[in-house]
């Protein structure tokens, strides 16, 4: 018996070449690796480089970021209002109550087996208080892993040196990825994703987070981000763990509700 493995890529790979039906030398031999590799990969005994990561994405038709995640991070309809619902804290079942679409449809539209209308999107985006774009907006991006670590270093106000120093790299390697020439492997990513608190995801996304993120915003919302209050609420809320500021955003919700029931 197998020891069960909780790799997302492990599990996700020989989840999908169980779906085709084939085996690790037919999968590898498409991939371009040794059935041995391939083996161990869904085994979690070794971990793909970032070559292998987006054959075996590009074979699968998916995102590489897809391959690290769950839930998966995805451009598709389904995938933004699953971001966005959670992102407000509301349940589907709240969501079916306030936009009046069935329980099940909306289900099945997070799931990608389904595709909304025109008019099912603009009811969503009114409930969720987003524009329809925010749901139809190709928002592809050709950043690549060096410039997003870059622009991550920079946004902490770090050097290369200090950088390389928690990760346990050379300056000069870090220097090399940064300007896209060298490609770093999987697990000195990883290294650098937990240095920088970020998701490993982060750097294999096919769209910049930061795009999604304003794009998924009211104009209204746009608006108040320039307003001195928004933006000391804002500072005072940057250093709050995940608990706490789950528990204010769903205070926020639970207002937001109790005031559409006043109306």
């Amino acid at each position: 018996m197998g020891i069960p493995n909780s790799n997302p890529l492990a599990k996700k790979v020989a989840a999908f070449r169980a779906e085709r039906g084939l085996n690790l030398k037919e999968m590898a031999d498409e991939i371009g690796i040794s059935f041995s590799y391939l083996s161990a990969i869904e085994r979690g005994v070794k971990k793909p480089s970032l070559e292998v990561v987006r054959k075996l994405a590009a074979a699968m038709n998916v995102p590489a970021s897809y391959l690290f995640s769950e839930p998966a991070k995805s451009t598709s309809v389904g995938a933004k209002l699953r971001l966005i619902r959670e992102g407000r804290g509301i349940t589907l079942v709240d969501l079916a109550e306030f936009s009046g679409l069935d329980l099940d449809y909306l289900t099945a539209l997070e799931a990608g087996t389904t595709q909304p209308t025109l008019a099912e999107m603009e009811i969503l985006a009114e409930v969720l208080d987003v524009t329809p774009q925010y749901f139809i907006q190709d928002s592809s991006s050709n950043v690549s892993i060096g410039k997003r670590i870059s622009n991550a270093r920079t946004n902490r106000g770090w050097s290369q040196y200090e950088l390389a120093t928690k990760v346990d790299i050379s300056t000069s390697l870090l220097s090399q990825v940064e300007n896209d020439k060298a490609v770093p492997s999987l697990e000195t990513l990883e290294k650098i994703a937990e240095a920088l608190d970020l998701s490993v995801c982060y750097f294999l996304l096919d769209q910049e987070e930061v795009f999604t993120l304003l794009s998924s915003l009211s104009p209204d919302a746009l608006e108040l981000l320039k307003d001195p209050r928004t933006q000391a609420i804002l500072r005072a809320v940057r250093d709050l763990d995940k608990g706490e500021l789950k528990f204010i955003l769903n205070q926020i919700t639970f207002f937001k509700k109790s005031l559409q029931l006043l109306r």
